[in-house]
């Protein structure tokens, strides 16, 4: 993640955290910048990209995480499939039939 105007600037992973370091200086050279994988399913480091702030940091622009997985909506869907195979009410009658019953005279 090469950046600035002359593109000399470049974000490295120093610990836990993004710094943002001068290509050329104290040794660092290209292959010492990180390279963003959009695909990569633990989120870490692209949740630190999203949080950046200018002027510290660079705005992270385009494609941050692009990771293939089931919708909300799906997942919802198979939590209710299973719901419903072990129920044992599966319509109103089995719910108005269930537990204690009388009768009104």
């Amino acid at each position: 993640m090469i950046f600035g105007k002359g593109n000399d600037k470049g974000l490295i992973l120093e610990g836990l955290k993004l710094k943002v370091v001068t290509l050329g200086e104290n040794g660092i050279t290209d292959k010492d910048i990180l390279v963003h994988d959009s695909t990569e399913p633990n989120p870490g480091i692209q949740y630190m990209l999203a949080n950046m702030r200018y002027p510290e940091y660079p705005v992270a622009l385009g494609v941050i995480r692009s990771v293939t997985g089931p919708t909300y909506e799906k997942l919802v869907e198979e939590q209710i499939t299973e719901i419903k195979k072990k129920a044992k009410i599966k319509c109103m009658d089995d719910l108005l039939n269930s537990g204690s019953t009388w009768v009104v005279d």
